[in-house]
């Protein structure tokens, strides 16, 4: 299997040819003991532990953000490209999505335990709609490169109709099932709960295809519900998929302004490309 790894110069590695890295001249002339402190200057050593100047940081961001799409592309492509061409939502968003959800990382999954919670109750007959999920819980389960769902997402899902509708089917399922149904699996982190009444198992969200087929589904339920057009209002469709709504606040408050950053990324990387990219790349 062809493999893609671009080699990016490590940003925080200094450069030991850098004047700035040298021992001074031997030829300098000494100072008297009684002589004022020397002024720093630009040839002095600079000190390793000081603050990198404002660009080396956006330089050093910008170049992660370029690796982290770029893997995306490699590894999903070949997925997202056979979906989104039957569909309005272009290949670069999804691209975006599944960078702002999973880095492409295709065994991402974030366990939710107040959903959990909320389907134990349903089973037991005792919450018939999603209650809210408290702020200290969810701040314990995060990971560091998985968005939480808002809570407004899941009360948009799990109502009285929900309950209704599943009620006896929740019921009769084991308890490692339900951490499965209270789970946010693959590159996009779909909950687990979306399967049900749809044909479809927790095993297809991590399937690549089959995953990136419910996502676009998922998107289209939007569309409709919000008068969206998948095709340009891209925002929004960012805000929907954190928290269920078009003018929801996202846990993460720059999730809207990654999202379309790497639209623009994953579009280049695509330009770009010189051999189609490969599952696993």
């Amino acid at each position: 299997m062809r493999r893609y790894s671009p080699r990016e110069p490590d940003p925080d590695r200094p450069n030991w040819n850098h004047p700035a890295w040298q021992p001074e001249s031997s030829a300098a002339p000494a100072l008297r003991a009684d002589a004022p402190p020397r002024a720093a200057s630009s040839s002095s050593p600079a000190d390793p532990n000081a603050p990198r100047p404002a660009g080396a940081l956006r330089t050093a961001r910008t170049q992660a953000e370029s690796r982290l799409v770029e893997r995306v592309f490699y590894r999903c492509h070949a997925h997202i490209a056979e979906i989104a061409p039957a569909s309005s939502v272009p290949a670069r968003f999804l691209g975006a999505l599944t960078a702002n959800e999973s880095a492409g990382a295709p065994d991402a999954a974030r366990f939710e335990p107040a959903v959990y919670r909320h389907l134990v109750a349903v089973a037991s007959g005792e919450a018939p709609a999603y209650a809210g999920i408290p702020a200290a819980e969810i701040e314990r389960q995060i990971e560091d490169r998985l968005h939480p769902k808002a809570a407004e997402f899941h009360a948009r899902y799990l109502t009285r109709v929900f309950a209704a509708g599943h009620g006896e089917q929740i019921a009769a399922l084991r308890d490692e099932v339900l951490r499965e149904l209270a789970t946010s699996w693959g590159f996009t982190q779909i909950m687990g709960y979306h399967v049900l009444g749809r044909g479809r198992s927790v095993r297809d969200l991590v399937d690549p295809g089959r995953h990136y087929a419910l996502a676009v589904e998922l998107l289209a339920e939007f569309a409709r519900d919000y008068h969206l057009d998948l095709g340009r209002e891209f925002e929004p469709m960012f805000r929907c998929w954190n928290t269920g709504q078009p003018h929801g606040k996202t846990y993460d408050p720059a999730y809207v302004e990654n999202g379309v950053r790497r639209m623009g990324l994953y579009a280049e990387v695509a330009a770009q490309a010189t051999f189609p990219p490969v599952d696993g790349g």
